[in-house]
Formats: structure tokens, C-alpha cells, sequence
């Protein structure tokens, strides 16, 4: 095997390898202890957006709804591939993938465990500070927060650090040496509270420390969901298995808190399946895979489930899901591929991998950091259930940077040195074989800039030796070689080269300047191959970028089917900057950390963004954005600094919009300014390494304007919203277009006083409880939301004021609700009640009877609502139910009446709809809980949908 061969099948051995080099984790020893929620944590600290180049990669699987209409129990499965970076641990459902499901509050171990000092009569016992970085998950929310300690006191206090005004409370332990945390509760604005009472177990087990081994909670989990009513929205329950350390089997390792059911109360529940595998322990692997998600109702009928598919490997790989209908047969197929190739837009000689091609010997870079394999292992293609094709195309981050300098370019074009191994790459200038039985020394050129030294490597290589007459048997044979100009000789400065084991190879590092040089074989005589080689680059002028870590999305395609070869439709991205298509727009940030992290989880934002869709005639739309460099730190008190509106500039801040069609004429723009504030009352928080601060900030003020394009007219309409510093909401919203300016107010519930404090003390701070509408000064509408019951949260009525005279009247009032929320009697403006009867365990409403009171129908309901229960139990007491309600709607008590009535099948949806005319549709559902028909109630047919898959 030549030597070009040798060091590239060392090269490809190398990636093969990639996986024996990870650092091994378990869920008790890494910065962040629990793999599987852990990689939530990303979508908190990196935006998915074009800014970042990270595409948005999710499939809803599962819902369940609750009592609460703010509050649904979504299950869905994401993909993000920082998550499958090297290095990151894979999730119970696969590399790159989150389930989305429940909540957590996981952490990130900054330097030592806060809790850490958790004994006072130890000797080594300090108060410690609190640098501990906590994120939360929830259903529709999430963010991140610190526990700071004030040392002297020895008190502790939750600094959120979102953009939000979510009240975070914690119970603790009894001990008085530090907080350990017993629970965590977090109130939204809409005054739901998330109760986390369960939590998982881990050992820090570094043995760096005298305090190491110490067990702690690393995560806690969503237990319980309340309204501001204090009425249970919905419970979960956990799988807890303890593992103990092998040397020790009484040590804690760690203790899982899987979820295993997510109960919402009277609709149903989702119950999740896992697999453990024991072999998974201490590798880069959550040691158990979720295996199936359940929906069921609330008598546990199956109304949809979903499997999980992996690969079996070192690393878990998602490669299937499939929907199971209720018949438990498998109806859909979401398939899985990833991408198996490097990138190929690195340039070296003899194709050689980058970052591999200084050094046979002495690899320059790690596998797991090198760009051009940075895309192996992440997902390539997704097969829909229809046969259709998602192929995403990543590749490389880049950020920018200046190499136009002389300073920078010099020692790259010269070959001088070897500074950067994007743009420079291993040239051979000669090579050849020898035979020292025919000549003992060759000569040979190194060209270049006069009396500038320049890099050469010489690689040496020994296919056999020679043993020459009355050669000492006690000396070994070997070849070796040594370089002259002139009188110099230069020495090599490694071993003597011999055939048969590793050190046959060797390669030798010269500064030589220009000229004629002679290399002289040395030793008792043999053959071999010399290879010689300086430093070539790339054609000037270099771009203005550097790879970084991470990839971004380059292009996705779309195909009907897996055997087509060309794309129905695709959408590119690029990222180079708008004004100097030579330099890449690209930043890095990174997120929060603190001294001791040695996770640098660093992320780019890009400033420019062209994205290019095939479907709009090769159109385009470029998005300008602002990060946080455009508001940039500046000094404090001694060596401190503050870097202002981090956590809103972090996710990029769309600054600009532009339109083109395919002869590059823009047609429409949209153009945002920001005014940012620091929250009021929130203390800053340690961005980087103690002497780096921000605090958390809202959007003030958001202007929008939009113009289109039309005919040489330009039309334009402008947005402007002010937000309360209160509760953060949108709080004025002003419309402009040509003369016209039409104004929203709207007013919310404060906690500090007011007509609506009820509501405030209990954080509902978000609902807007007046809204009134101006057009150019004038008011058109206002309408007030009363809440009359001090200890009740739900709506009394609804006040609407008359323009014209300015006076108040009542345009409906809500008269009556049962325990559970339901309203059951409301009356409109003209005294007309209106009252509802709720069926299937007070989940939906069954009858609704216009012009009575709910006293009025209450004596003839009972039947209708225990028909219905039973239906919710046996699907085949629906005709009993219909029967019943018919019964109902034909009683002479009710005859002045309009009724209407329904039945559902529970969690898919409302089988039959009976108006008042009693001309009733019926609705029928396939198995797999899709609508097929409606038809009339002499089975003709109103509509009707089909349903075709592929093979």
C-alpha cells in the first residue's frame, strides 16, 4: 500500500472509531445529569429559526385536553441537531430527539453542586455561592433560572432570567447547612400553577473532590397542573428504578423518574412504554428508550398509540415510528434516515480528510471537533406516511472572520506556517522511490519568496533493508536520512526508519528557505518511498468566514416518493452578508455559563439570511437580524460589565423583511424596530465567568411596517404596539394606514390594586378584562369582563358601553357554573337565558336549550346525563344516548324551548349534531380517528373524505 493510501485508511479508520472516543456518561455523571431531559435545555439556549440556521423539525403525536382550554397535554416529537452533536448524550427516543411531553425542571452543574456543603460541622463546610443554571419545560413554556444565595444571611431567592414574569417558588428541606429543594412550584400568568414535587437522583461521583459521591436531585418533574382555582387540571406519575454502583452495591448511581402516565381528570389519559437496556449503562445513551405512547379515554378505551423504532448500535437511533390505530393495527410509517457522508467541500491533496493532513503521526484535530464530519449521523430524510420525501441538506456553521489583513495572509501564502486548516492543505512537490544499492542521495527544489523560510514536511517510508558484507550482527539494519545545502546538514529528529512495524513511517518537519537541497540516505542500506510536500491554499481572495462548530440547514428538498431523483420543490438557505457576498454574516454566542463550565456550548446567529423556494418561480426573501453585538456591553464598578438585553437579542431579533420576485424587484418589505427595557425588580445574573451580567428585559415597544410593491405605487401600513411593564402583554396597539389610525386598548388585572386584584393575587395578569377600540381618536367599541365572585376566577358577565351616549349596559351575563368550571346558564342582553346540560363525566356539553333557565331543565336531565356517561363507557350505548336526548327534546315541560343536542365519542370527536329543526348529521370516523363522512339521518351522504397511502 502506498503511502497516500496508508494515511488515508488511517483517516477513515479514525471515523469509524468515533464513538470508542466519547466521554461515557450515566445519569449521575456529567454537567448535566439526566441525558434525556437534558436535551430539552438546547431549545431554551439556541433559537430554531433562520437566524440560526436550525430548521424546525417536529411531529405532534398524541393531545389530550383538559378542563383548562389553555392548558393541552400535547405529546410531540422534535429533532434538533445540536442535541446530535459529538459529545451529546442520546435521548430515551434517539439521538437528536425530544419528546415533548409533561414538564422538568432540569439543571446545569456549574463549577461544584450548589448543595455541595450540605453538613456545617464538616471541616471543610463554606457557605458557598449558588451558580447552578435550572431550565424549565412546560406545555407552552419554557426558560431558565438561577437560585441565588445571599451568604450572610444564608438565604435563598429564584431569579428567573426569561422574559417573562412566571412566579417560581420552591419548599426546602430541613437542613439549615444549604437549600436542598424539596419541590418546585411555578405559577404562569395565567395563574396556572405547575406543582414538581417528583424528582430524579444522581451521584456527582468526580472523585476530584474531599466532597464527591455526594447524591442529589438532578431533575425535578411536573407532578401535578392546578387552575387559580385551586382545581386539578391534570397528574403525572413516574417510573422510579434505582441503580447502584457496581463497587458498591449499597451506593445510589442514580434514580430515574420516567414518566409512565399523564392523567388529565373525566377526558383520559397518555401512557408511555419504555425499554431498559443494562448494556447502555455508562455510554452515551439514555439506558431506556421510549418504546410506546398510548392515548386513552377515560373508561381506557385505546384511541391512538404510536411505537418507536431504533437502531441497534452503540449510540440509539430512531428509526421508525408508526401509528397504531385502536384496532391495534399499524396504519402509518414515519421513517428515518441519516446521513452517513462527509462534507466534501473541504480542499486538501489526495482528498484527504480536514484538519487530518499535516500528520500521519500526530493528527492535528479530534474527529469529534472536526467540521467535515460534522454532518455524519444527522437526519438526512424523513418518509412520510404518504411516501413523500423531507431530505434536509446541513452543513457547516461559519462566522465571520477578517482574512484580508497582510498580517493574516503572509504566513498562508508564503508557507510559512500552517495557521489555518481551511485554507491550507499538504501539497506534494516530489516524490519518489529509492535503492541506495544505485544512488545514495537525490537532490531536490524548495521554491518560494526569497529569504522567506517555508514549511516542508518529508515523509519517509522503508520497504526493506540491506545487510552489507562484515556487518556487525550485534548493529540492526535500518535506513534512515539526514538533508545538506551546501556545508549544512540537517539532522532529522526522529528514529531510525525500519520496514515491518510502525516506525517504517516517519515524517519530518523543516523551515527551509528557497533553493537546491541534497537528502542523504543514511545506515546500513535499503529501499523505500520519499514523499515531499509543502503547504498549498486555496485561490485568493479567501471568504471572509471559519467554520465553526455545529451544522445549519443548507437546502430542503421535497420528493414524491423514495425512488424519485429529482426534487418536486426545494428551499435554500444561504447566510453570506447582503452587502459583501465575500463574507459569511455569522456570530458566535454562547449561553449562560459561569467559572468551572466546561461546557461551551457555543451557537451562531446570523445577520443575513436569503432563503430561495423553487415553488415561488425562484423567488426570494432576505431577513436581516440584529443579535446581541448590536447592543453591546459596556463597563460597570471595577472590572464588570454589563451586556444588556441578552436573553431578547440571543434568539435573533428580525430587523428587516424583503420580497423579491424572480427578476430581483423587490415586492414587499417589512421593516421592526425594537425600544428594549430591563424588567422592573429583577436583579442582573452572571452571564460569563463572574465579571459578565444582564438582566432580564422585555420589548417596550415593537413598530411594524409593511410595504407593498404594486404597480410603481408603494402601499404602506404601519403597527405599533406598547407593552405594559406589569405583565409584560401587548397593552396599546396602534394601526396606520393612509389617513386612518384605529387604537386598541387593553386593560389587565394587577395584583397591586384595582378592581381586578382578586385576579392579580393569584398571577392572572395576562387576560385582558377591558378592551376598547378607537378609529382616529374616536371610540367605536369597549366592552368589560366582570368578575363579580372575589373568590372565583370565572367571568360574571360582559359590559358593553354605547358610543353615542357614552352609558353602560350588560350584553350578557354567565349566571352559573358547576364545580368543575362548566358554564351551565348565561343570559343575553335582552334577558333571553340560555342553558346547557354537560354529559360523558362533565366533559362536553350534550344539550343546549335556548329561552330556559338551567332550573327550568335541571328536573329532566339526569337521564340524558347518565346516558351519556355510559356512552363514554361503552361506545355501543350510543343509540340508548340518542334515544334519550330525543326523549328529552320531546318533553311537554320543554316545548317553548329551542334545543339542540349532540353525542361525541370522547377524545375524537362530536358523532352526531341535532338542531333544533331535528334534521340531525351523523358523523363517522375511520380507525384511525379521521372523519369519513356525514351523513343525514337517512344515511345520505353530506360530505366525504378519502384517505390514500402509499405502499
Amino acid at each position: 500500500m502506498n503511502i497516500k493510501k496508508r494515511i488515508l485508511a488511517f483517516a477513515l479508520f479514525a471515523i469509524t472509531n468515533i464513538s470508542y472516543n466519547a466521554q461515557d456518561i450515566n445519569f449521575g455523571d456529567f454537567p448535566r445529569p439526566v441525558p434525556t431531559v437534558s436535551s430539552l435545555a438546547t431549545y431554551a439556549n439556541v433559537p430554531i429559526s433562520y437566524a440560526s440556521g436550525i430548521p424546525d423539525i417536529s411531529i405532534p403525536l398524541l393531545n389530550l385536553p383538559t378542563r383548562n382550554k389553555n392548558i393541552n397535554l400535547d405529546l410531540s416529537l422534535s429533532y434538533n441537531p445540536l442535541n446530535a452533536a459529538p459529545g451529546e448524550a442520546a435521548s430515551d427516543v434517539g439521538r437528536g430527539w425530544s419528546l415533548f411531553m409533561g414538564g422538568v425542571i432540569s439543571r446545569k452543574i456549574i463549577g461544584e453542586l450548589d448543595e455541595m456543603y450540605n453538613d456545617s460541622s464538616f471541616s471543610y463546610y463554606k457557605k458557598n455561592e449558588f451558580d447552578d443554571i435550572y431550565y424549565y419545560n412546560l406545555p407552552g413554556l419554557s426558560g431558565k433560572f438561577k437560585i441565588v444565595r445571599n451568604i450572610t444571611a444564608n438565604t435563598f431567592q429564584v431569579l428567573n432570567t426569561s422574559s417573562n414574569l412566571v412566579k417560581i417558588e420552591f419548599t426546602r428541606t430541613n437542613n439549615t447547612a444549604t437549600l436542598i429543594v424539596d419541590s418546585f412550584t411555578i405559577t404562569d400568568t395565567k395563574g396556572i400553577k405547575y406543582i414538581f414535587n417528583d424528582f430524579s437522583l444522581s451521584n456527582t461521583q468526580q472523585n476530584s473532590h474531599l466532597l464527591d459521591g455526594r447524591i442529589y436531585r438532578s431533575a425535578f418533574f411536573l407532578s401535578q397542573i392546578k387552575d387559580a382555582n385551586n382545581m386539578e387540571i391534570a397528574n403525572f406519575s413516574y417510573q422510579k428504578d434505582i441503580r447502584y454502583k457496581y463497587i458498591s452495591p449499597s451506593t445510589i448511581n442514580y434514580q430515574t423518574c420516567k414518566l409512565k402516565n399523564i392523567t388529565s381528570p373525566s377526558y383520559g389519559k397518555i401512557e408511555l412504554d419504555y425499554v431498559y437496556n443494562s448494556l447502555l449503562e455508562n455510554s452515551m445513551n439514555d439506558p431506556y428508550s421510549v418504546s410506546k405512547a398510548v392515548l386513552k379515554d377515560n373508561y381506557n378505551h385505546i384511541i391512538s398509540q404510536y411505537g418507536f423504532e431504533y437502531l441497534s448500535s452503540s449510540t440509539r437511533i430512531l428509526t421508525k415510528l408508526k401509528k397504531i390505530n385502536k384496532n391495534n393495527v399499524v396504519s402509518e410509517n414515519t421513517e428515518f434516515q441519516y446521513n452517513t457522508s462527509e462534507y466534501d467541500q473541504f480542499v486538501t491533496d489526495f482528498n484527504l480528510p480536514y484538519g487530518y493532513n499535516l500528520s500521519y503521526f500526530c493528527p492535528v484535530n479530534d474527529f469529534t471537533s472536526n467540521p467535515r464530519y460534522a454532518g455524519i449521523g444527522i437526519l438526512k430524510r424523513i418518509i412520510n406516511p404518504t411516501g413523500g420525501v423531507t431530505e434536509y441538506n446541513f452543513e457547516p456553521q461559519e462566522i465571520y472572520m477578517d482574512k484580508t489583513t497582510t498580517e493574516y495572509l503572509n504566513p498562508i501564502v508564503n508557507g510559512s506556517s500552517f495557521v489555518n486548516s481551511q485554507l491550507q492543505y499538504l501539497k506534494e512537490f516530489n516524490q519518489f522511490s529509492f535503492d541506495t544499492n544505485n544512488r545514495t542521495s537525490r537532490t531536490f527544489i524548495v521554491t518560494g519568496t526569497p529569504n522567506v523560510k517555508k514549511k516542508v514536511y518529508i515523509v519517509f517510508n522503508v520497504t526493506s533493508t540491506y545487510t552489507p558484507i562484515f556487518w556487525d550482527s550485534n548493529t540492526p539494519t535500518y535506513v534512515d536520512f539526514n538533508i545538506k545545502q551546501g556545508n549544512q546538514t540537517i539532522f532529522t529528529n526522529g528514529i531510525c526508519a525500519n520496514p515491518g512495524n510502525s516506525s517504517s513511517y516517519k515524517m519530518e518537519e523543516y523551515d527551509l528557505d528557497p533553493g537546491t537541497y541534497e537528502i542523504r540516505f543514511l545506515g546500513s542500506g535499503g529501499t523505500g518511498n520519499v514523499m515531499m510536500l509543502d503547504i498549498g491554499h486555496l485561490p485568493l481572495p479567501f471568504k471572509n468566514s471559519e467554520i465553526t462548530n455545529g451544522v445549519r440547514i443548507a437546502s430542503i428538498k421535497y420528493y414524491k416518493s423514495t425512488t424519485d431523483t429529482a426534487p418536486e420543490s426545494v428551499t435554500r438557505y444561504e447566510y453570506q452578508n447582503f452587502t459583501d457576498s465575500n463574507s459569511s454574516s455569522g456570530y458566535n454566542f454562547s449561553p449562560e455559563f459561569n467559572i468551572g463550565d466546561m461546557d461551551f456550548s457555543d451557537f451562531t446567529l446570523y445577520r443575513n439570511v436569503k432563503v430561495t423556494n423553487s415553488d415561488d418561480h425562484i423567488g426570494y426573501t432576505k431577513y436581516y437580524y440584529k443579535n446581541p453585538n448590536d447592543y453591546p456591553s459596556y463597563p460597570t464598578v471595577g472590572s464588570s460589565s454589563i451586556w444588556p438585553y441578552f436573553n431578547l437579542t440571543k434568539s435573533g431579533l428580525l430587523e428587516k423583511k424583503e420580497t423579491y420576485n424572480s427578476q430581483h424587484q423587490i415586492i414587499a418589505s417589512e421593516d421592526t424596530e425594537y425600544i428594549m427595557e430591563d424588567i422592573n425588580g429583577v436583579s442582573s445574573h452572571t452571564l460569563y465567568g463572574g465579571n459578565v451580567f444582564s438582566t432580564a428585559a422585555y420589548f417596550k415597544k415593537i413598530t411594524g411596517i409593511t410595504k407593498s410593491y404594486l404597480d410603481n405605487k408603494i402601499v404602506e401600513q404601519k403597527v405599533e404596539t406598547d407593552f405594559s411593564p406589569v405583565n409584560l402583554e401587548a397593552s396599546v396597539i396602534k394601526k396606520y394606514y393612509d389617513d386612518s389610525v384605529t387604537e386598541t386598548t387593553l386593560t389587565y388585572p394587577s395584583a397591586t390594586g384595582g378592581d381586578y386584584i382578586s385576579l392579580g393575587t393569584k398571577n392572572i395578569l395576562s387576560i385582558p378584562v377591558i378592551q376598547e377600540v378607537k378609529d382616529n381618536g374616536k371610540v367605536i367599541s369597549k366592552s368589560i369582563t366582570q368578575f363579580a365572585h372575589p373568590s372565583s376566577i370565572l367571568p360574571t358577565s360582559v359590559l358593553t358601553t354605547n358610543i353615542s351616549d357614552g352609558s353602560t349596559k350588560t350584553a350578557v351575563t354567565f349566571d352559573l357554573y358547576d364545580e368543575k368550571g362548566n358554564l351551565l346558564q348565561m343570559t343575553s342582553s335582552v334577558g333571553i337565558p340560555t342553558a346547557i346540560v354537560y354529559g360523558y363525566d362533565k366533559t362536553q356539553p350534550i344539550a343546549k336549550i335556548q329561552g330556559a333557565t338551567y332550573a327550568q331543565v335541571s328536573p329532566y336531565i339526569q337521564a340524558i346525563v347518565s346516558a351519556s356517561d355510559a356512552d363514554a363507557a361503552n361506545p355501543a350505548n350510543e343509540q340508548t344516548l340518542i334515544m334519550a336526548l330525543d326523549s328529552f327534546r320531546k318533553n311537554a315541560a320543554l316545548k317553548d324551548f329551542s334545543i339542540s343536542t349532540m353525542t361525541y365519542d370522547p377524545l375524537i370527536g362530536m358523532t352526531t349534531n341535532t338542531p333544533p329543526t331535528g334534521i340531525r348529521e351523523i358523523f363517522i370516523y375511520n380507525a384511525d380517528n379521521k372523519l369519513e363522512k356525514v351523513i343525514d339521518m337517512n344515511g345520505n351522504v353530506i360530505t366525504e373524505h378519502k384517505y390514500n397511502y402509499k405502499n
